[in-house]
């Protein structure tokens, strides 16, 4: 087999695919969603089925990545056209915490957890929960934060947290730590309406703001 039917069903791959993506919009890596991740798997099966096979033709490659192409540009004009489309084949974007607060089926449905959520905070530069008023995760998978307002900005050395409950767990070391017991605990909880640690996300000390709890929603 001849190299440069190959070599030349590549160019023309990356030609005509590098022509779409342009047309697909200015989005990075980290904006693609799962339709884009699609759509490129399918140009990747087109142009690999292509290479090695002398029957087809580089008017059946250009003609079959013009059609996928096609097909995109009318999948994205109908999101774009009917917001009930976009819904169903996008998704919306999801509230995870309003008012402090955690949503229990919402974190559960988009399969995210306490340690998770963490290191979501730490990405946006929030070391302490409490800061967190707001949280939400968009259609294309990012994650936005409305933090409480303060006065200056919070760093990670500003706080020593102790984590009290984790995983409807209590964390009895570090309840020493701060030379407290279950009892004091239990009536922190009570305090805020709260009976059972099940109710409880996560609960952590610091001794420059007090007790924080983030009750499930």
């Amino acid at each position: 087999m001849s190299i440069l039917p190959i070599i030349g069903k590549l160019i023309l791959g990356f030609i005509i695919l590098l022509l779409i993506m342009r047309l697909m919009g200015k989005r990075n890596l980290a904006q693609l969603n799962a339709g884009d991740v699609i759509y490129l798997l399918v140009f990747g099966g087109i142009l690999e089925e292509s290479l090695y096979d002398n029957k087809v033709k580089y008017g059946h490659v250009i003609l079959t990545m013009i059609a996928w192409g096609l097909i995109i540009f009318l999948f994205e004009y109908l999101l774009y056209k009917s917001k009930i489309a976009r819904f169903i084949l996008k998704g919306n974007t999801d509230v995870l915490i309003k008012e402090g607060d955690v949503y229990t089926k919402v974190l559960k449905y988009n399969r995210l957890e306490l340690d998770q959520i963490h290191s979501i905070a730490r990405n946006h530069g929030i070391f302490d929960l409490s800061e967190i008023k707001n949280m939400y995760i968009e259609s294309d998978g990012g994650f936005t934060i409305e933090t409480y307002d303060y006065k200056y900005p919070l760093k990670e050395y500003d706080y020593n947290n102790y984590d009290l409950i984790k995983n409807k767990t209590i964390n009895t070391i570090n309840l020493r730590k701060i030379n407290q017991n279950e009892v004091w605990l239990y009536q922190q909880l009570n305090k805020r309406g709260i009976k059972s640690i099940e109710d409880v996300f996560y609960a952590d000390w610091s001794f420059d703001r007090g007790i924080h709890i983030i009750k499930y929603k």
